[in-house]
């Protein structure tokens, strides 16, 4: 199996459907064959009670299992422990997400956090910077004498250094609207968030080249009947909105009417994992300063909600729990297909030959068993596989 190769069998969940039982032969890295079969006599992997889907992709991680992606002293170490602790929980592909931070701290991370295959770990899709050219008022718990206005220059010196995937920023900001178009020209993913802008503000972001709304609801003023807001324009678009399920940051209610709007397509689970995500209760980091988590919420000192304890598999299991309109297969989308068309990957989100290996093994009440990236398995459970 270091050859990348792999024979697994079981039902298959992608794209919105449920796949009878199915051959699936892995090569190179890529899937090769997704086939209807009965159980083959042989396999590497075969699920009996459960099913096999794509690789969880998680387009906002600040940090897991102890290590802060922001304020880490060495990002290269950071990166490859979160990337290993994300794997464990079925993420096969993520965002590292920096907080508003000066602008060498940004720079540094940029370099560090590129698109690349981590051994034993997930692969990283490139950078999101979360900040810092977003609004004073809906800053959460980003440090407000760390934000600033958006400018050509500075946002030239982060293309050069490494291209970001994804950049959230507040569309009303001074420098906002021409940040987006310069970002886009890029191509780079700009995505509307800790905003106060008015519908119109939000409009002309989108129409400028924006294409997703970072955490929706959360850090933005809430929906009116009168004054829609971000929140309102936001949903009458097609662009992709965030989501955090991890039943603090959202009521399910909520979650379920903008399903209902959006649809699976547009709509994509984030986890906006903190350090503290894995690990017990306690004080951690986030950039430079101290929160607090109680194993469920994670807050700053003054009771400022800073992020998420949940990694991307419990978002999941909550989601399919509360969503029992739909199949799962539609809400595993959200956490898969969905965010990687966001970021127009067409080779990741799905089980499909010619799509890159990336699978996860989970059984009927959706844990994690086997994690595969780029047709390897990573974490624990390579040791349980037979060779």
């Amino acid at each position: 199996m270091t050859d990348g190769s792999l024979l697994l069998w079981g039902r298959v969940l992608t794209g919105g459907t449920e796949l009878p039982p199915s051959r699936i032969e892995v090569s190179g890295g890529r899937i090769s064959r997704v086939q209807p079969a009965p159980r083959p006599a042989a396999s590497d992997i075969a699920v009996d009670d459960g099913w096999i889907v794509p690789g969880l992709i998680d387009l906002q991680v600040n940090g897991a299992g102890g290590t802060d992606l922001t304020s880490a002293p060495d990002p290269e170490e950071a990166l490859q422990a979160v990337a290993r602790a994300l794997a464990e929980h079925g993420v096969t592909a993520f965002c590292p997400t920096v907080v508003s931070s000066r602008e060498e701290v940004i720079l540094e991370r940029l370099a560090a956090y590129g698109p690349r295959r981590i051994a034993c770990g997930a692969e990283s899709l490139g950078a999101h910077i979360e900040g810092p050219f977003i609004d004073r008022d809906h800053r959460g718990v980003h440090d407000p004498a760390l934000l600033r206005t958006a400018t050509p220059a500075e946002i030239e010196r982060w293309l050069q250094i490494g291209k970001p995937a994804i950049v959230t920023l507040a569309p009303e900001r001074p420098g906002g609207v021409a940040a987006i178009v310069q970002l886009a020209r890029a191509g780079v993913l700009v995505s509307l968030g800790h905003s106060g802008a008015t519908s119109e503000q939000a409009q002309l972001g989108l129409a400028s080249g924006a294409r997703m709304a970072t955490h929706l609801f959360n850090a933005m003023p809430p929906l009116h009947h009168r004054k829609p807001g971000l929140v309102g324009a936001l949903l009458a678009s097609d662009a992709t909105v965030g989501l955090i399920t991890d039943g603090i940051h959202l009521d399910p209610l909520v979650i379920d009417l903008v399903v209902a709007r959006a649809g699976v397509a547009r709509v994509t689970l984030v986890s906006d994992a903190l350090a503290a995500a894995g690990m017990p209760a306690g004080d951690s980091v986030l950039g430079d300063q101290v929160v607090i988590s109680d194993g469920r919420s994670i807050r700053r000192t003054d009771g400022t909600l800073a992020g998420s304890a949940m990694l991307l598999d419990g978002c999941l299991r909550n989601a399919v729990t509360w969503l029992k309109a739909l199949p799962p297969a539609e809400v595993l989308r959200m956490a898969t297909q969905t965010p990687a068309d966001a970021l127009e990957l067409s080779a990741k989100g799905r089980v499909a030959e010619g799509a890159d290996a990336d699978l996860v093994v989970m059984d009927a009440d959706w844990r994690v068993r086997h994690t595969i990236v780029g047709g390897s398995l990573v974490g624990p459970w390579a040791l349980e596989v037979p060779a």
